[in-house]
């Protein structure tokens, strides 16, 4: 069993920092193989031109996933992102084991994802007996070609490769495999309010034991690992300007307003037209803002919903992490209320796990924010429709906040007509 050291600091304490520094003084280690995954080809880019020692996997000819295992069989460094790592093969893992490696995960891994597959298709294929599940609930496939549509290859490729988990009969879950993160010598897990992670809960499911760690800066420059400290996030407060007034009262002030499911609601039509306006609103009357200095999110298919003149071009999606491409930008905006994918909390529910949406909400939110120039230590402004959001800032920002009640509307009296 690997040794996993979660190393859960702040945005921007230097966590790559620590990284590069990290390979470095190993790179001359014969024992030592590294794998560096991290989200974006960016992250991958920045290891190798600081790193001489790693290169990325290249396609020529035998895919990307070929170029992998022909790198990991001659024991190379290697910087890769998450994409290609959630697709090794059994030919990877194999030369994983035995090439000793450490493997550095920059940010959690999306190691659970719903399949888009209807409940009506999964009934068919049970029935047919295309699928059985063992006892684990684990997907088995047993016919080598569905009757009818090939929209199922993927699901038979999967199945056949033990990562689908039917959840309570009628929605499916890829898993990504848990023996993985047993095939290291060491893992390196850089990230923030790792507690509050979908990666967290895997770990729990699995059994899978880790040790939190901080970033401490030494005054000679460098960075070392030491003992877990909780963050004083109030420290921030000062640095961000949440809007507070009349267009915070325009929704009602229901949990799920600005949730996913309420902008596809059509009883939502009107409230987010007015949302746009707000936007418009706060970025060019209230804070007088250019495009170069906005950055404002939703969920992807609301984006054309919002999006309007002067800043629809200021747009980075709310579930984008590491990258400091916008560390310049100051006016923000955070339309979006998050939760958990209903698929993954009906699948650790039915294992006894209870997933804390408001803390992965938190978590969820502190990375879009962090994207902007707080990152620097400057001071931002970020409008936030969503009441339930808000005041999880505020809590993490250590402020006391009572948010003001819109009064209840009074039903008009009938008059009556003349003469009555």
């Amino acid at each position: 069993m690997a040794k996993i050291t979660v190393v859960d600091s702040l945005m921007g304490t230097g966590k790559t920092h620590w990284t590069i520094q990290y390979f470095k003084e190993h790179q001359m280690d014969s024992n030592k193989n590294f794998l560096y995954i991290a989200p974006f080809i960016k992250e991958v880019e920045r290891i190798i031109d600081n790193v001489g020692t790693f290169e990325q996997p290249i396609n020529k000819g035998n895919g990307k996933m070929g170029a992998l295992n022909d790198m990991l069989a001659r024991q190379e460094d290697i910087a890769a992102t998450h994409e290609l790592f959630k697709h090794l093969d059994d030919t990877g893992i194999e030369l994983i084991a035995d090439g000793h490696y450490t493997l550095v995960l920059d940010e959690v891994l999306n190691v659970l994802e719903p399949l888009p597959i209807e409940k009506c298709d999964i009934q068919i294929l049970l029935n047919s007996g295309c699928i059985s599940l063992d006892e684990n609930n684990y997907v088995e496939w047993h016919s080598g070609e569905y009757d009818g549509d090939t929209i199922f290859d993927e699901l038979r490729e999967l199945a056949e490769n033990h990562r689908v988990i039917c959840v309570n009969n009628c929605m499916l879950l890829w898993q990504y495999p848990p023996e993985i993160f047993q095939i290291f010598d060491e893992i390196y897990i850089m990230t923030y309010m790792f507690d509050a992670s979908i990666m967290k809960y895997y770990f729990d499911l699995h059994n899978m034991e880790y040790e939190k760690k901080s970033i401490i800066r030494k005054e000679d420059g460098t960075s070392e690992l030491g003992d877990y400290v909780v963050p004083d996030t109030s420290q921030f407060a000062k640095l961000i300007e949440i809007y507070e007034g009349e267009m915070n009262h325009s929704f009602y002030k229901k949990e799920a307003a600005l949730s996913k499911s309420w902008f596809i609601s059509d009883r939502s039509r009107n409230d987010i037209k007015k949302l746009k306006k707000n936007l418009y609103n706060y970025f060019h009357n209230i804070k007088k803002a250019k495009a170069t200095q906005i950055l404002w999110t939703t969920f992807k298919d609301a984006r054309t919903k919002l999006g309007g003149k002067g800043y629809i071009t200021s747009f980075l999606p709310c579930n984008r992490r590491s990258t400091d491409d916008f560390r310049n930008r100051e006016v923000l905006a955070y339309c979006v209320n998050i939760f958990p994918k209903s698929t993954i909390v009906n699948y650790f529910a039915q294992n006894g796990i209870a997933i804390d949406k408001d803390k992965y909400a938190l978590s969820e939110m502190l990375q879009w924010i962090w994207r902007s120039r707080i990152r620097n230590n400057e001071s931002i402004s970020i409008y936030i429709p969503s009441e339930r959001m808000r005041c999880l800032l505020y809590d993490w920002l250590k402020v006391d906040y009572q948010p003001v009640r819109m009064m209840k509307r009074q039903p008009k009296k009938n008059k009556g007509r003349k003469g009555e």
